[in-house]
């Protein structure tokens, strides 16, 4: 080596410059730097891009996004009410196409993969917005539903919700007697064992349950045609292999539910549903 010459150390992949040197000149490694100093550099960060979206009123404002269920919803919802108008529909269907998939599913976050019930929710409001079955993207749809599992794996919100438009029967939704309201709190199950969230959902489910009202879908408007294997509609409700299972367990009492459905004097039901509304 001639005299003079420099050495120069690459560092470890693990090591990199920071851009900050030690009183000395020497390059700051990103391993020399604490994580407290990290951290508080990354707030600062945060802060200042924060700072610079404000506007100069000092609001900040920004597009609220999520998947197209709440379109699909939407439009379902314009359809029970009777409010179908055609000029908003349109633009939520457009909404909805808009944001179809390659494959012919929708997604529920943005980058996504097709999801099963966000593409069965879409496939039905563009029904109900006059597109035809035979059109090429829902025929794409209807294939990667079919790819998916079929209506058959939709979940149970789902399925009630199109049992609510006489789609389904009501045999293809988990029972939801409304007298869980009167179990105690001391029981193992009772809704303030529940969570807020799954609570502000059970209990108007238990009281549609109840009533079983019908905002019948259009004619010609079904949902047939999204069951993979129509002789399997009731594949949720299968029976584990194993016998002692938490399946078989739910499965047991959703049984013990419809059983008491069935029968024509339901003496609790009415109280039940006067604690829903109290």
């Amino acid at each position: 080596m001639a005299d003079g010459a420099k050495i120069e150390f690459e560092p470890r992949p693990e090591e990199r410059r920071v851009g900050a040197f030690s009183e000395r000149g020497v390059p700051v490694l990103e391993t020399q730097v604490r994580p407290e100093q990290r951290l508080c550099e990354a707030i600062e960060r945060g802060v200042d891009h924060l700072l610079s979206l404000q506007a100069d009123e000092g609001y900040w404002v920004g597009e609220l996004q999520a998947d197209t269920t709440l379109e699909s919803d939407y439009i379902l919802y314009l359809h029970i009410l009777g409010r179908m108008d055609p000029g908003r529909v349109s633009k939520l269907a457009n909404y909805i196409r808009r944001r179809q998939l390659p494959d012919g599913g929708w997604s529920i976050y943005e980058g996504g993969p097709a999801e099963l019930n966000a593409t069965i929710k879409a496939y039905v409001a563009l029904r109900l917005a006059g597109d035809s079955p035979d059109a090429p993207h829902l025929a794409l749809a209807r294939d990667r539903i079919h790819g998916l599992g079929g209506l058959e794996r939709s979940n149970s919100f789902t399925r009630f919700y199109l049992t609510l438009t006489g789609a389904l029967g009501w045999d293809m939704i988990p029972a939801i007697p409304p007298e869980l309201m009167l179990l105690p709190t001391w029981f193992p199950v009772n809704i303030y064992e529940m969570s807020s969230w799954t609570r502000a959902i059970v209990i108007p489910l238990a009281i549609l349950y109840a009533r079983k009202p019908c905002w019948q879908l259009p004619a010609g408007v079904s949902v047939d045609e999204l069951f993979r294997d129509p002789a399997r509609k009731h594949a949720s409700f299968e029976w584990d292999s194993r016998l002692l299972t938490w399946r078989n367990l739910f499965l047991a009492a959703d049984r013990a539910f419809k059983l008491y459905e069935r029968m024509p004097w339901k003496p609790l039901r009415e109280r039940a549903l006067r604690r829903h509304f109290l």
